[in-house]
């Protein structure tokens, strides 16, 4: 078995633990030593790959939103498509949908509902004030947040395309 084989192995069984405690802790709760310890290594281990758990998530986030700055940048940018990726995405990457829950990173939901609001502010309220539409588009980005949070918290039991049409079912006419 290849040196690199192991290494990948033991960053799966640290993401892997972090998305167990997450379901239990704050992320500002949870110690390197709780990480090596539910991944089964050793804290020496765990530092072999990572100096703490913020370099460990920094990493991850920074390889996370160049993915997904590819969904929202998209020249053929359509909502519907968007939102669909973000929860096919969501369905495929424990680790993110875990920081997106309560206990999770809260850069990492900052990054997500400016995106969204970026593009709620793009997409409508042609006809609104700047500050209408300011105000509109925080309004559904942090609600559109919330039924991401609430479909992994239910352990993601409606399929993307499902939980897709029930949101935008759910944003006005305008959008």
């Amino acid at each position: 078995m290849s040196t690199d084989n192991r290494r990948e192995r033991t960053k799966k069984a640290i993401e892997e633990a972090m998305i167990t405690l997450l379901q239990e802790q704050s992320f500002d709760e949870i110690s390197t030593s709780n990480i090596a310890k539910c991944a089964g290594i050793s804290r020496s281990g765990f530092y072999t790959h990572y100096k703490d758990k913020y370099e460990m998530i920094d990493l991850y986030q920074q390889s996370l939103f160049k993915r997904l700055e590819d969904i929202f940048d998209n020249p053929n940018f359509q909502k519907e498509q968007a939102l669909l990726e973000i929860f096919k995405f969501l369905d495929k990457e424990s680790l993110f949908a875990a920081l997106l829950t309560q206990n999770g990173s809260k850069e990492l939901q900052n990054f997500i509902r400016n995106k969204l609001q970026m593009i709620i502010s793009k997409e409508a309220f042609d006809k609104n004030t700047p500050v209408d539409k300011l105000y509109s588009s925080v309004y559904l980005s942090h609600a559109m947040f919330g039924v991401y949070q609430m479909w992994i918290t239910r352990g993601k039991q409606e399929p993307p395309q499902q939980i897709t049409d029930i949101l935008l079912s759910l944003l006005p006419d305008k959008f």
